[in-house]
């Protein structure tokens, strides 16, 4: 392979380790098992990601979490909330993503990432709070980069990030547990693709049809993660009915992990 196109290659895929071998997928459903499993395990927190942006539908999520805390700072347009896990007693810090205009100069500014600073802060506080057990950070497009700062900066910390945003900076050395579900097409894809991923379990996954717009919304994705989760959990069909889904999941074989294990420093 040439260089210049190996270069190309590395960039496209934005992390340089090999795709995962993916079992069972010839699955009725459609869907492997590493998929299948992934979607039981993210599917809540994509729920949340959804609902942390406070618009008119939000998932029914009161029979699993209980939320504790809102975090708002006007100044930077930064908005979080703190949720305790009824079954685990854990707790989850859900950041909201790009709400307005204000978003894309103190939050997805790379050069002055106002947001993931002041999300260092709260959660700080809140382990000081509530003691030093493990959290879970997530969130959706720019809440998804905060979170994969978090994770990158603090220690003892699980994050998920939906169609994430590329900017965060590691200024430490933790090894945690990150996940970056990502629908296959979506708009900031483009924008992840000149850099590079942190360590973490990275996922396409093929959930919808459309625009590279309409690809990045949460709702879609976190609807689309519950019915495949819904496969294997009981528990997860009671969501979809809860919810007013219907039990159905696109057979979609264009999905892939990577497991990335490159050093980022910005």
């Amino acid at each position: 392979m040439k260089p210049t196109l190996m270069i190309l290659v590395v960039l496209l895929l934005g992390c340089v380790t090999p795709k995962e071998i993916l079992t069972g997928c010839d699955h009725y459903s459609g869907w492997c098992n590493e998929i299948r499993d992934l979607a039981v395990q993210s599917w809540k927190y994509a729920q949340l990601s959804k609902n942390v942006y406070e618009q008119e539908y939000q998932f029914k999520v009161s029979d699993l979490f209980k939320r504790i805390e809102s975090f708002e700072n006007k100044a930077i347009d930064f908005n979080a909330a703190l949720y305790q896990d009824l079954e685990s007693e854990g707790y989850v810090l859900v950041f909201r993503g790009t709400d307005s205009t204000l978003d894309y100069r103190r939050g997805n500014n790379p050069f002055n990432q106002e947001q993931n600073s002041y999300a260092l802060e709260i959660f700080d506080d809140l382990r000081k709070k509530y003691g030093a057990e493990k959290l879970t950070v997530a969130g959706h497009s720019l809440g998804g980069g905060i979170a994969t700062h978090v994770s990158l900066n603090r220690g003892n910390v699980t994050s998920y990030s939906f169609n994430g945003s590329p900017v965060f900076k590691k200024n430490g050395d933790f090894e945690n547990e990150r996940y970056s579900i990502v629908e296959n097409g979506e708009i900031l894809k483009l924008f992840r693709a000149p850099g590079r991923e942190p360590t973490q379990l990275y996922t396409s996954i093929g959930c919808s049809h459309g625009n590279p717009v309409s690809k990045h919304g949460i709702q879609k994705l976190a609807t689309c993660l519950t019915q495949i989760a819904a496969i294997e959990s009981e528990e997860v069909r009671k969501s979809l009915d809860l919810n007013k889904l219907e039990f159905e999941y696109p057979k979609n074989n264009s999905s892939f992990m990577t497991a990335c294990k490159p050093t980022i420093n910005s």
